[in-house]
């Protein structure tokens, strides 16, 4: 019975020790099945956030991509509606402006065809005057707003050249610059004189006029004195009847005539040229004459002058070829997108009507030119040049002086050769007149009060009917300190839009050329 017992209590531990076993063993296997679970639930997440990022970086992707596109949308809507508004702005100026303010290449192009057309006519009139004592054609220089690019639209477009002559043999030219102080001088003459020659008649193929006797030189054409002079003067009016004869001559031996037609118009100190071709156009040519002084870029010309009377024989002094040679000399220096002479255009079409002349305009540009960098003379900064040619006028004419640009200023460049006098004297004012009336200085102030004044439109509305202008031309003076920053805009293209430079300008400007 005992021994029953004790198996039985064997059997019932050897029971109870396999139950716990194998409750730790289903424990175990549960816990490893939790954590495998877990692991599993980790790794399920850890991929699910993976999966969550990789998600949220294509959506950022895509959004930036889009973000890119829609700018780029936007960007080319933006350029869409400023081209369509500088195109409306464009139709809305084009009702008073003129069709261009931009430089004109057709017509630099022309006068460059022209000058080598007037230089072959005078390489001919040099050989028909060999022979002759009649004055010698030697260069010519064309000058004026039209070949510059700044002269305003006009119907018929004149080119002006500069013809420069030179003593014939046996004759010398005197320079008498007459008794005034002022430059440029207004009253000065060529005087002809005839020196000896003896000793050179075989060279020079003539006789000497001083020591050969009168039966003698009467085989021999007359000299200079006999022709073209009255006195011992050289005479402006018959020159330029004699020049006409020359160059209509020397145009028959030109290839061009055969298909070209050249009508001459004399004038009282030039000649004008009408160059008809078969299909095109006419072509208008004045030509003035002179004679260099000294070897200087100032010559004495046939130019007239603002005289009610001018004696046949006064050759006033003339600066153009020294202006021509100084816009040269800023085209050299400036860029391709320089519109300084787009500027003068604009300024001289605003300024039609007032007591302002276009030479005074083109003397406050120079000035301005060497005050302000040529870099910034470019389209993008033409409003705040136009503010500053504006506002120099009105310094000089509240100083009631505007200062002769070529004479006794210390910043015009070296390259173009002055007499000594224009280098050491005192600059003329060229408001004179201003200074001189009170009536026409307050009307001077009173004009450049209307330029700049952008309040001021509606007191034109007292002057419109005394003013014999066309009604465009009028709407642009009555909002010319109004409309420059949209005129800028239907006259350039699209130009961008950058910050103004604020100069302070004074009448007196230090020059930044050395």
């Amino acid at each position: 019975m005992g021994v029953l017992c004790v198996f039985g209590l064997l059997f019932w531990l050897i029971w109870k020790i396999e139950k716990k076993f194998r409750e730790d063993q289903n424990n175990s296997d549960e816990e490893s099945c939790s954590r495998e679970e877990e692991q599993e639930q980790e790794e399920q997440q850890e991929q699910e956030a993976e999966e969550q990022e990789e998600k949220e970086v294509k959506v950022q992707d895509e959004q930036n991509d889009s973000g890119e596109v829609e700018e780029e949308k936007v960007e080319k809507l933006q350029e869409q509606d400023e081209e369509e508004n500088v195109q409306e702005e464009g139709v809305h100026q084009s009702r008073f402006l003129p069709e261009s303010f931009g430089p004109n290449e057709d017509l630099k192009e022309l006068g460059d065809s022209l000058l080598y057309l007037v230089n072959i006519l005078i390489d001919i009139a040099q050989n028909v005057v060999l022979d002759t004592f009649f004055p010698v054609p030697e260069r010519s220089f064309v000058v004026g707003s039209t070949y510059e690019n700044w002269g305003l639209p006009v119907e018929e477009t004149v080119f002006r050249f500069l013809v420069s002559l030179k003593p014939p043999r046996g004759h010398i030219f005197y320079l008498e610059l007459g008794t005034t102080r002022e430059l440029p001088i207004k009253n000065s003459r060529i005087r002809v004189e005839l020196k000896c020659t003896c000793g050179q008649e075989q060279d020079l193929k003539m006789l000497c006029f001083l020591h050969t006797s009168e039966d003698e030189l009467r085989n021999q054409q007359p000299s200079l004195l006999d022709t073209l002079c009255s006195g011992s003067y050289l005479d402006v009016e018959k020159t330029a009847r004699w020049f006409g004869a020359v160059f209509k001559n020397a145009w028959k031996c030109v290839p061009l005539s055969a298909a070209c037609r050249l009508n001459v118009v004399h004038f009282k100190c030039s000649c004008r040229f009408q160059l008809t071709p078969m299909i095109q156009r006419t072509f208008l040519i004045d030509v003035m004459f002179g004679v260099q002084q000294a070897n200087t870029d100032i010559f004495l010309s046939s130019q007239e002058t603002e005289a009610a009377y001018t004696s046949s024989t006064t050759w006033p002094q003339t600066c153009a070829v020294a202006e021509a040679k100084f816009f040269k000399h800023i085209a050299a220096r400036a860029g391709e997108d320089s519109f300084h002479l787009g500027c003068l255009k604009v300024c001289a079409y605003i300024l039609v009507g007032y007591n302002f002349s276009t030479h005074e305009l083109k003397t406050v540009l120079m000035h301005l030119l060497t005050a302000i960098p040529v870099e910034c003379w470019s389209r993008r900064h033409l409003v705040q040049r136009m503010e500053d040619i504006l506002r120099y006028l009105q310094c000089c004419v509240e100083e009631k002086r505007l200062d002769h640009f070529l004479i006794g200023n210390k910043a015009v460049p070296a390259e173009i050769i002055l007499p000594w006098e224009f280098r050491v004297s005192v600059p003329p004012s060229l408001f004179q007149r201003v200074a001189r009336d009170p009536d026409r200085h307050e009307q001077a102030l009173y004009e450049t009060e209307m330029l700049r004044d952008p309040n001021s439109a509606d007191k034109w509305e007292m002057t419109d009917f005394h003013l014999s202008h066309s009604r465009a031309r009028w709407m642009w003076r009555r909002r010319s300190s109004v409309i420059i920053h949209q005129m800028s805009c239907a006259c350039l293209s699209a130009a961008e839009a950058q910050a103004p430079i604020c100069l302070q300008l004074d009448c007196r400007m230090q020059p930044i050329f050395p």
